[in-house]
């Protein structure tokens, strides 16, 4: 293996440093754009939490009264987990929103780690999208989970 810096075959063009300095705004933004996102989402989910919780609290023990057992059980673990779900998604956007990373850092932390402030806050944004994910995930499988503990106590036999 040949570990002796050469010169490029060309210099740079103008598109080249174009795109260089463009993907640099890119980086410096990344982390900025994610964490508003996030905060957007995290607004929301608040607002959904407060709302469905609400409802199966004033409404859960007259909708379900009259349920057989069985069905009566699996509208309670799909509503219930639909809930936990939802709050398992607010959590990620909280922590996609704030950062997870609970100790103070320093330069020198950074430079080690990551090389540079640009590296560390395009790692940061990365791990806040991840995060972001995981709560649009969960919301998705917290709606589903709603919808058809909902709809089981539509179709649902009365009791015998």
């Amino acid at each position: 293996m040949n570990l002796v810096p050469r010169l490029p075959e060309r210099p740079p063009t103008q598109t080249d440093l174009a795109d260089r300095d463009r993907f640099q705004a890119l980086v410096r933004e990344s982390l900025p754009s994610v964490r508003a996102s996030a905060e957007a989402w995290r607004n929301g989910l608040a607002a959904f939490v407060t709302l469905i919780g609400t409802a199966v609290v004033i409404k859960g023990r007259t909708t379900t009264v009259d349920l057989p057992p069985l069905w009566r059980l699996a509208v309670t673990v799909l509503i219930g987990g639909g809930l936990a779900l939802a709050v398992t998604g607010l959590w990620h956007a909280l922590a996609a929103q704030s950062g997870t990373k609970p100790l103070a850092v320093t330069l020198a932390d950074i430079q080690r780690e990551y090389g540079s402030v640009d590296a560390f806050e395009l790692a940061t944004a990365i791990r806040a999208a991840r995060r972001l994910t995981l709560a649009r995930r969960a919301v998705a499988l917290a709606l589903a989970c709603l919808f058809i503990g909902t709809a089981l106590t539509w179709w649902a036999p009365g009791a015998s």
